[in-house]
């Protein structure tokens, strides 16, 4: 959207004839006003609540600056070539005129008609002005963000397994009474998933991806989250409830503030269990305990538990290390001994501790309320290079 402001000492309109096929039809013809704030806007394709929400802000703004005593919408379709469709701008300048009339003294042009018009401007420091509104943020790379690419944001499998994830998370917080995708015009009770692209801003893991993915929800709900984070460069906005009691949530950014929850909250840092992409590996010591080791993760999996196999040729060291690295929850190490007992030696990472137990009480250790199935394969060599 973009809208040229126009402080005027004397303004006035008269409508003449239809400018396209099928116009809004007018409720005001004509009007002469004084001391009025003149909003000559374009309608951009993209255009949606959030950016309606924007132009009141930005149009109260210069409002209450010049101190007009009168607002006027006037559709303007000369300010950009990428034009919303007739039929979203005159949803979105409706919105524009419902939501400012509570506030101020507002009127609106029809949409559609070619107009006479007079206009007087003030000739002040702030009586002409222009703003584009788009939803774009400045976000700079911060230190912190390297956890997200540490698990791929945003193309990896992992990235794409959180995501599914964090949608299963707020499904079962939200209890919506049905769901849909890509439609920002929920109802009550209607949950949507949103795969938004954004114009302009640094791309960065997370925090601003392009497309960005969103949940928005019909209705307000209370999910104990903080609607913004701050990390050492940025502000950053997690979920939000529009005027028409929408919610809104950022599915990158709330999954950045789980990781750096866990950094906060554990040491090591350790995701909640129904976020890791694999919840036990399984690290058999020599090729010889391979078999046993795929047993093991059948009934794993059939527990609904995410369970790999790290089988590459390689030490055991090696295989502990690159298991901490990746924030793997559970570790449990196969050897001669756990063959013969038909037991697990696990390294819980949480906790800091290793523990023998039997496959049926790691499962039981393991709280996953969200259950989203395991995208990874089940052996690590086949993990994309």
């Amino acid at each position: 959207m973009i809208i040229l402001f126009i402080h005027a000492s004397d303004f006035s309109f008269s409508v003449k004839d239809k400018a396209i096929k099928e116009p809004e039809e007018p409720k005001l013809t004509s009007i002469e006003l004084k001391n009025t704030l003149v909003c000559f806007t374009t309608v951009e394709k993209g255009d949606d609540e959030e950016i309606v929400n924007k132009s009141i802000n930005d149009i109260l703004d210069v409002y209450n600056k010049v101190k007009a005593e009168s607002v006027v919408i006037y559709p303007y379709a000369h300010l950009s070539s990428n034009l919303a469709s007739p039929e979203l701008a005159v949803k979105i300048l409706e919105e524009i005129e419902n939501l400012l009339k509570d506030k101020i003294k507002v009127y609106r042009a029809p949409f559609g008609w070619y107009k006479a018009f007079s206009i007087n401007c003030y000739g002040h420091p702030l009586s002409e002005l222009s703003r584009r509104i788009r939803k774009v943020e400045e976000l700079e790379k911060s230190e912190e963000l390297k956890y997200c690419e540490k698990f791929g944001f945003p193309t990896s499998p992992e990235s794409a397994f959180m995501r599914r994830a964090v949608i299963g998370y707020l499904r079962r917080t939200l209890q919506p009474s049905f769901e849909t995708e890509n439609n920002e015009n929920v109802s009550e009770g209607e949950m949507s998933i949103v795969h938004q692209y954004v114009e302009g801003g640094r791309t960065l893991p997370c925090i601003n991806e392009n497309p960005k993915t969103l949940v928005i929800f019909g209705g307000v709900r209370d999910l104990n989250l903080p609607k913004e984070i701050n990390d050492s460069k940025n502000k950053i906005r997690i979920w939000w409830v529009t005027e028409k009691n929408r919610t809104y949530i950022d599915i990158g950014r709330l999954i950045y503030h789980l990781i750096l929850d866990s950094i906060n909250k554990t040491q090591p840092p350790t995701l909640p269990d129904w976020l890791n992409p694999i919840q036990v590996r399984l690290l058999p010591v020599k090729k010889d305990f391979l078999e046993f080791s795929i047993k093991v993760a059948e009934k794993l999996s059939e527990g609904g538990i995410r369970v790999d196999i790290d089988d590459l040729d390689d030490g055991l060291g090696n295989k502990i290390r690159r298991a901490g690295t990746e924030w793997i929850p559970y570790v449990a190490i196969i050897g001669e001994r756990e063959v013969k007992t038909n037991s697990l030696t696990v390294k819980i990472r949480a906790k800091n501790e290793q523990r023998s137990m039997s496959v049926e009480e790691l499962i039981k250790e393991i709280k996953d309320e969200v259950r989203e199935k395991q995208n990874l394969p089940l052996y690590y060599s086949k993990r994309r290079k």
